[in-house]
């Protein structure tokens, strides 16, 4: 048992390591030999029938020695792994520099005043980042995989849900669709199209007066640019207020920019986590290599047919509201503009279907 810094319940002087200390049979109680002696029975004998054990007290002077004991073993199993020298930088077991292929991780310290405090080193390969070893995880992210892993790590030590995306912030997406997270995608199409497409008839109303509007500035006899800016503005005042399915649709939109922003990451080692649970249920080792390569990994061509989609959609309705506004001189144009806006979004659906199922 380790009584450092423990002191003894009689005398109350902290334990040494030469001095002789004696057990209690009942409740596991430490005292001095001697001051066992001079009472005769255990400070704590009155508890023994209710089953007392004693434990040792909480100190911050053994909390710290304990935290700095953790700290100098993990640097000595990272030395052990990696190396030393090559003025101070991780280097792998034959001294050679690594090769930083997994990207710097910041861990974290305690400092003097108890704050966290980060500290930069590199990631190995046969690291254990949850279930499974980084070198799994770089397999299924496979591009840009040396930004992702300190992210998962950072994540993972410091028991965050979330570490920021700005990709996904930017096209949510185009995002998901492109890391291959295709229900999330699906799921993000949905829920921007959603409303619009539940109150259809207000906003083709909607876009159908703005076309309307907006015919009458192009046939403006406006000729200079002082004129022309006058009849924008008057074309301005009329505007109709968008209906409020748009508006609504506009903060879900805001909302979906945001969240994607924060818990992207969080979504995305889940998924990788869950094709490499996957993967570990196939036994031969090249079928599990390829299904993991098929799987994961980027996919440019979902980006492009996920953008099509939602263009299409988009699209799709303004069409129908133009078609209204513009009236019967552009309705045969604007027809086949539809038709084939509608087309287009079959085929995409049909190619996204044969990608899933791949």
């Amino acid at each position: 048992m380790d009584l450092k810094y423990v002191q003894c319940p009689y005398c109350l002087k902290p334990f040494q390591e030469t001095d002789d200390v004696v057990v209690c049979p009942e409740c596991g109680t430490p005292a001095h030999r001697a001051c066992w002696k001079q009472n005769g029975h255990c400070l704590y004998e009155n508890k023994h029938a209710s089953g007392f054990v004693w434990q040792i007290p909480y100190s911050k002077e053994r909390e710290e020695a304990e935290q700095k004991a953790r700290e100098e073993e993990a640097e000595r199993k990272r030395a052990a792994t990696f190396g030393s020298g090559n003025g101070g930088r991780d280097t792998r077991p034959d001294g050679m520099p690594f090769d930083n292929e997994y990207g710097n991780y910041a861990s974290y310290t305690t400092g003097d005043h108890g704050e966290m405090k980060p500290t930069m080193r590199v990631i190995g390969p046969d690291e254990m980042l949850g279930d499974f070893r980084v070198r799994e995880y770089g397999d299924v992210i496979q591009k840009n995989k040396n930004k992702y892993i300190p992210k998962f790590f950072i994540m993972d030590r410091t028991k965050r849900n979330f570490v920021g995306n700005f990709a996904a912030f930017i096209a949510p997406t185009l995002w998901s669709a492109y890391r291959r997270m295709y229900g999330v995608a699906i799921i993000l199409v949905i829920l921007q199209f959603i409303v619009p497409l539940a109150a259809l008839d207000s906003v083709v109303e909607y876009y159908s007066e703005a076309a309307t509007l907006a015919r009458q500035y192009v046939m403006t006899n406006a000729t200079d640019e002082e004129a022309a800016e006058e009849a924008m503005a008057a074309l301005m005042e009329k505007m109709p207020e968008p209906p409020v399915a748009l508006q609504i649709n506009h903060y879900i939109i805001m909302a979906i920019h945001v969240l994607m922003g924060i818990f992207a990451n969080t979504l995305y080692k889940r998924r990788c986590e869950q094709l490499l649970s996957k993967a570990k249920a196939i036994e031969n080792a090249d079928e599990r290599a390829q299904f993991i390569k098929r799987r994961g990994g980027t996919s440019v061509i979902a980006a492009v047919l996920f953008a099509a989609i939602l263009y299409t959609l988009l699209n799709l309705i303004v069409s129908i509201g133009m078609q209204r506004g513009y009236g019967q001189e552009m309705a045969e144009a604007t027809t086949k503009a539809a038709e084939a806006a509608t087309k287009a979004a079959k085929n995409a659906q049909e190619a996204l279907i044969a990608l899933w199922r791949n």
